[in-house]
């Protein structure tokens, strides 16, 4: 299957609502390390240690606990331009962003596809750290100085619930309109895909669709950060442990990913409920140009609910869009 050209660059942000600010910036800030960017109003912009954009994460308290929308980074101003003319032709309805509405992002489209929040932009900040925080290294963004033992790196990637058919819609979306590359899925005893994971660079995936039962509803599941090794992964559980956070993993500790292999933890923010996934170690970086999607089945992994090579999986239960 020939790699092919999408409009779409990088997973650029999700933004998401907390009944309790403090709270959340508690859990992300001071706990989880993500470096808090801007705090403008009843809203808070954070970042990995190593990302460049303004944010990677935005929580607006608002009494309400789920996700605004997610964002991808387009690959110009003028694939953002194509993509809106593309929307249009659909029959999409596009919400307008003018620049600056979100702090950091320059103007934006967002349309509801399958129940989920997109939203799409070119422009955006690149804020060098604060005086004082900045790394010494101008390959980096933040000192190791400042960041705590956890210290995610960047953001990695999303996950979504849908229900039903509307995951078999939504998976066709990606792979032919938008172009995502599919490199992985797996397939059920009764032959039918449940899991697909995409990209649009060179990571494993960028966005992982999860088939849920037909009355379920569609929903955020979670947003990963990626840290450097397994050593820190058992770090970030000491630390979730000694805060008293539980870890959303069934084996109660760290774990290793069959599909994407990478390890991983689960752990959610107490006030907004928005899941975090700590994503170590490289798992795979993907150049092929003729790539084939890995297709897994059934009993080459842990069961039809867990993704394991070792340990146990998150629940899948998510939160809503708001």
């Amino acid at each position: 299957m020939k790699r092919r050209h999408s409009p779409v660059a990088k997973l650029g942000h999700v933004a998401a609502h907390t009944p309790d600010l403090d709270e959340s910036l508690w859990f992300f800030n001071e706990v989880m390390g993500l470096q808090v960017t801007e705090r403008d109003g009843d809203t808070a912009y954070l970042r990995g240690m190593r990302d460049w954009e303004h944010h990677t994460l935005s929580l607006t308290e608002s009494g309400k606990s789920g996700v605004d929308h997610f964002a991808f980074r387009t690959a110009s101003e003028e694939a953002l331009d194509e993509l809106e003319q593309q929307f249009e032709a659909e029959g999409e309805e596009i919400t307008h962003v003018e620049a600056g509405e979100e702090n950091g992002i320059g103007e934006a489209l967002r349309v509801e596809k399958f129940g989920h929040n997109y939203e799409f932009y070119w422009d955006v900040e690149k804020p060098d750290a604060p005086e004082g925080q900045r790394s010494g290294l101008r390959n980096r963004v933040y000192s190791e100085s400042v960041g705590n033992r956890i210290a995610p790196r960047r953001i990695d990637h999303i996950h979504v619930n849908d229900p039903g058919q509307n995951a078999f819609d939504h998976d066709e979306w990606l792979r032919e309109t938008m172009n995502f590359q599919l490199n992985e899925r797996f397939e059920a005893e009764n032959g039918e895909y449940w899991g697909w994971w995409y990209a649009v660079t060179p990571l494993p995936h960028d966005i992982a669709i999860h088939r849920e039962p037909e009355d379920d509803p569609t929903q955020f599941h979670h947003v990963a950060y990626h840290l450097d090794s397994l050593q820190d992964l058992w770090t970030a559980g000491d630390i979730c442990s000694e805060h008293g956070l539980e870890i959303n993993n069934r084996s109660d500790g760290p774990a290793m990913h069959a599909i994407t292999r990478a390890d991983c933890m689960y752990v959610k923010d107490p006030a907004s409920g928005l899941r975090l996934e700590l994503f170590a170690g490289p798992g795979y970086l993907n150049f092929e140009p003729d790539w084939e999607p890995i297709e897994w089945q059934e009993e080459t992994l842990g069961g039809p609910t867990n993704h394991q090579w070792h340990g146990g999986g998150p629940t899948w239960d998510g939160i809503d869009y708001v």
